[in-house]
């Protein structure tokens, strides 16, 4: 009975157990560990080949058997019909604030402008460097390997996104795509609306949410048709306090 009743505790650390076959694997606690830490990096879901290639596991299937696990402790939940819906039961720091370090190598990146809560868009064609307002300078850390010349940068209005540990007067760091996967942070486009927003982004059935970090606004949905990726959230940089 009380070892029933520790395998129900909700406390995020793992507690070594034996399974049928002898000790358990760390296998659980590598995969969480890393979970934890790609949400605080990244602010999106990692897909299982992430999962893989970041725990060094032989296959998606070990990643799964894992992950099950997880969640069946009550760790992670996650909707197997979809990719990159695995979320955390207990919350992480959604987004890792960086400061550009003084003596840092650093890169230029173009500032476009800025985006608030519906009230200002890009342009819709797609990012223009020529038009940048100046530049900024980021490491190539805060890029985690992207190719400088596709990633831009645009002032936030507004707290739409407070609970993301984005402010107003903050600098997000994008890279320019046309697709992100489901969970993810983009500056988007609506055609119809001719406004540019920054949201995390759901596709369900028959609309895409864009979901507002923010308990006191209402999600916009959407026709996926109607919207246009402009920038996936990559890091932000916080305004000088």
């Amino acid at each position: 009975m009380a070892e029933q009743q520790r395998s129900n505790d909700p406390d995020t650390t793992l507690a070594p157990r034996r399974g049928k076959r002898g000790p358990r694997s760390d296998k659980p606690e590598r995969i969480l560990a890393f979970l934890r830490d790609y949400f605080t990096r990244y602010h999106y879901p990692p897909s299982v080949r992430d999962i893989v290639e970041g725990c060094n596991l032989s296959s998606t299937s070990v990643a799964d058997y894992n992950l099950k696990i997880l969640e069946r402790e009550g760790h992670i939940r996650r909707d197997r019909e979809r990719a990159r819906t695995i979320s955390l039961t207990q919350p992480v720091e959604a987004v890792r604030p960086t400061q550009v370090e003084s003596g840092a190598s650093a890169l230029a990146v173009p500032l476009l402008g800025s985006i608030a809560a519906g009230t200002r868009s890009l342009v819709p064609e797609g990012v223009d460097v020529e038009h940048a307002e100046s530049k900024i300078a980021v490491t190539s850390d805060m890029l985690a390997g992207r190719d400088p010349e596709r990633v831009f940068a645009l002032t936030v209005r507004g707290n739409s996104m407070i609970d993301a540990l984005i402010a107003d007067q903050d600098t997000v760091i994008l890279e320019e795509v046309q697709n992100i996967s489901n969970g993810q942070m983009a500056a988007v486009w609506l055609r119809e609306e001719n406004i540019c927003t920054l949201k995390r982004l759901y596709y369900e059935e028959g609309h895409v949410r864009l979901q507002p970090e923010n308990p006191t606004m209402d999600p916009i949905l959407t026709d996926e048709a109607n919207m246009l990726i402009q920038g996936r959230v990559v890091s932000v940089i916080r305004r000088p306090q």
